[in-house]
């Protein structure tokens, strides 16, 4: 990690190295650009030597992951505006630009504000199973609500004010000079529920915004050297995080909010590691409560592509058995069974049971069988599919998917 700034693997950090000065970031072009390309180079360097490269799928997937966060950060460095654009909008995370294990069921939107402004966020909920708000200071947390939570008509319409001060009705507060406003939809049914539909306004006089005064060169350099840093820091921190649990196992659930996750999200992390003529099964008593879900991602922690692979489950897609318990299969081959994760070749990555307002946070058994052994080693009565089923509902995500995205 930076040294100058520990918190440059967040794309948040290169407006910050822009309009705070923050980061220690060089202030001139030529120096700028070859910090660029030296960092690039040693992310290189980083993925090809990595011990997580056991295949050729793992060592293109992590070569094309610095594609995926060189655009990630060059789309943040471009955005980079002291007037924030008043409408809420999709972040640059979707299901092809993805880094950190971003939600397979998941619609993230974002407003970037202005410190000391209030602002009227007003809309329509929508049919998500859950629509979240929040309200964030860099990278930490402010305010965290459901819209459920929230005074709404019989429509589902509904207004809440954003600011500093605390105002009647329904409010969430801003905090920092850059504050911004993050939206999550996890959606349970995918083909059936839909999103929130939203607008924001300033209310009041404008406040003049900090780092109008930087100069256009200092800003692009400060620019170009945050996003060096982003790219390489954020490969080596979730390589790092990666490491974490124990192989064919999970930690206990962790309060990620200081790292930006939502306040109700206990997020249950494992890591798989199995060889081809193995799988993995996952038992767990599914907990109660607004959304959970199973997702698997690779190595370097992105999510496995959900519309070209059952990689997640949710509990709308799942099938529980006869005693309430959720049995999944992780392999890298169809074993003709409802719940199986695809690691779509991958040798080892990440799995995350997300509990989202559940009552408990419950941590799965685990344990590697032969592939060939997975039936013998289910209980009887355990739902299967055929290839024809399986197609058919690969392509049914994939449909999903495109439309969620493409709105």
């Amino acid at each position: 990690m930076s040294d100058a700034n520990p918190m440059a693997w967040l794309p948040f950090a290169i407006a910050e190295a822009t309009l705070s000065g923050q980061g220690g970031g060089a202030d001139e072009l030529p120096v700028a650009w070859a910090y660029l390309l030296d960092r690039l180079k040693a992310a290189g360097e980083l993925v090809a030597s990595s011990e997580v490269n056991r295949n050729t799928v793992d060592y293109a997937s992590g070569m094309r992951h610095l594609m995926v966060l060189l655009a990630v950060g060059v789309d943040e460095a471009l955005r980079v505006e002291p007037d924030p654009v008043l409408a809420v909008t999709r972040t640059s995370t979707d299901d092809i630009l993805t880094w950190g294990m971003e939600c397979p069921d998941c619609l993230y939107l974002r407003a970037a504000l202005r410190g000391g402004e209030t602002y009227r966020l007003f809309g329509n909920r929508g049919t998500a199973r859950y629509v979240g708000l929040q309200t964030m200071n860099g990278i930490a947390s402010t305010a965290n609500c459901l819209v459920d939570d929230l005074e709404m008509d019989a429509d589902g319409d509904f207004e809440v004010v954003l600011s500093a001060d605390e105002h009647e009705g329904n409010w969430m507060r801003l905090g920092g000079d850059h504050p911004t406003l993050v939206v999550r939809h996890f959606f349970y049914d995918w083909d059936t529920e839909q999103p929130s539909v939203l607008q924001i306004e300033r209310i009041g006089d404008e406040v003049e915004p900090k780092g109008r005064s930087v100069a256009a060169d200092v800003a692009v350099s400060r620019q170009i050297h945050a996003l060096g840093e982003f790219v390489h820091d954020n490969l080596k921190f979730f390589l790092d995080f990666n490491a974490s649990p124990p192989a064919n196992a999970f930690m206990p659930p962790i309060d990620r909010s200081d790292m930006g996750a939502a306040a109700e999200n206990r997020p249950v992390i494992g890591r798989y590691e199995l060889q081809p003529d193995e799988a993995l099964i996952l038992e767990v008593e599914p907990p109660d409560g607004v959304y959970w879900s199973y997702s698997l991602g690779n190595q370097w922690w992105e999510t496995i592509h959900y519309g070209r692979h059952q990689s997640s489950l949710n509990a709308h897609q799942a099938a529980i058995d006869s005693d309430g318990i959720l049995r999944v299969v992780i392999s890298s081959r169809d074993p003709g069974i409802a719940n199986w994760l695809d690691t779509a070749g991958h040798s080892n990555g990440a799995m995350i049971l997300r509990c989202v307002r559940t009552e408990t946070a419950p941590t799965p058994s685990a344990r590697v069988v032969k592939f060939a052994d997975v039936s013998s080693e289910l209980p009887s009565g355990f739902a299967t599919v055929s290839p024809e089923e399986r197609t058919n509902i690969v392509a049914a995500r994939r449909r999903a998917v495109h439309e969620r995205f493409s709105a």
